[in-house]
């Protein structure tokens, strides 16, 4: 019955004119680029001549309050009334705009752009494919320099390519974002080894905390001995599904978890707690690009990269000749970075600088205004 009733729906939705609405999509709900670019839509009162709609996957998240003209529908409709509202929204929608998952046209005369949430470190075989992707007439790179990566490892039209920067990272160069309220601190990144749900098909080498090269508690009391000296903090930011059972048992002064509860509790986004880092530590994940804006230090645990790429694959014939920091593969190494930041030292200044500029088109914070403008004068938002 249920499937009758959707495909009824179906027929009715397509049969109605469509509307000047905008479907917006991210993961986790009201996160990443899509959030940074409907926050700017608000102050251009974008909602005001245009219904926007967020498509939401998690139902135990409360839904913030929203203003005039905004609503939401879940992507797992129950119900009736549940089933029209999505349907409603994506039959009739002129704009799609998604950024982690995809959510594909339905009739001709839509305008889908997908923003994306990270220039390619590894790539996904069952993600990043023209198939999974499906059709859009927009889809953001950070510089043209992304062209032929992603026309011949992930097989997008190079004329849907577009060079105007990521909306999340506007942020990292924002002269207020840069005060901190957390104190000094450094925030640690890395990209998952075990997955919480799938332990058997992770690496074979296993960090207890996922920390790569803190293989034990005492190396882990060690850097909070060091940190406190200092006086400075690392905020770890596990991968949503990275394996942290051992961590959860831990309390420490100098080395805490930044997960989504802890930057709801400080009333800060990712970003924002991104942009007043003295320095990021992660590896294989596409936060790289983006903090090369600050120009501030990076350090890299990518001793097991052999490893890694087997389960992955890397856009460059040799990483390291593309992905260029303080590179951290030992214990030692790690504490010598902390220990150079938290002096204050300008590591790889000259050669970030060049890279970021390698990998960035946008480095002024206007990425959010030149997709709006886009969206203006090539889709005719208003």
């Amino acid at each position: 019955m249920r499937e009758i009733v959707k495909k009824l729906l179906i027929v009715l939705f397509r049969l109605l004119p469509l509307r000047e609405d905008i479907i917006l999509e991210s993961h986790p709900d009201f996160s990443d680029n899509t959030y940074a670019l409907y926050e700017y839509f608000l102050k251009q009162g974008v909602n005001r001549r245009h219904r926007i709609y967020w498509a939401l996957y998690d139902r135990e998240r409360p839904v913030p309050a929203l203003p005039e003209n905004v609503e939401v529908f879940y992507q797992d409709a129950r119900g009736f009334s549940q089933m029209w509202k999505r349907f409603h929204a994506l039959y009739r929608a002129r704009y799609i705009i998604d950024c982690n998952a995809f959510i594909y046209k339905r009739r001709k005369g839509q305008v889908r752009i997908h923003l994306g949430h990270g220039m390619l470190i590894k790539i996904t075989r069952d993600y990043h494919t023209r198939e999974k992707i499906g059709e859009c007439d927009g889809y953001l790179v950070t510089s043209p320099f992304w062209y032929d990566i992603f026309t011949e490892k992930v097989g997008i039209k190079k004329e849907v390519l577009l060079p105007l920067g990521y909306p999340r990272n506007d942020v990292l160069v924002s002269e207020e974002a840069k005060k901190s309220r957390l104190g000094r601190y450094i925030l640690w990144m890395p990209t998952y080894r075990q997955h919480r749900l799938h332990r058997e098909a992770g690496l074979d080498i296993e960090y207890p905390f996922g920390m790569p090269e803190v293989m034990n508690t005492e190396q882990l009391m060690e850097l909070e001995a060091l940190l406190a000296r200092w006086d400075i903090t690392l905020y770890f930011r596990p991968h949503p599904v990275q394996e942290l059972s051992a961590f959860s048992e831990k309390r420490l002064a100098h080395i805490q978890i930044a997960d989504d509860a802890f930057l709801q509790q400080e009333k800060i986004t990712l970003y924002e707690m991104l942009a007043a880092a003295e320095a990021l530590i992660t590896d294989y994940s596409s936060v790289y690009y983006d903090f090369l804006l600050t120009e501030r230090p990076i350090g890299l645990t990518i001793r097991d990269r052999e490893i890694y790429f087997e389960h992955f694959t890397c856009p460059f014939s040799d990483m390291k000749e593309f992905i260029q920091g303080s590179y951290i593969e030992s214990f030692d190494e790690l504490k010598e970075f902390l220990c150079q930041v938290a002096a204050g030292e300008r590591l790889w200044t000259d050669r970030l600088s060049e890279l970021k500029h390698r990998y960035h088109a946008v480095t002024d914070g206007s990425s959010c205004q030149q997709i709006y403008r886009y969206l203006q004068e090539k889709h005719g938002l208003t």
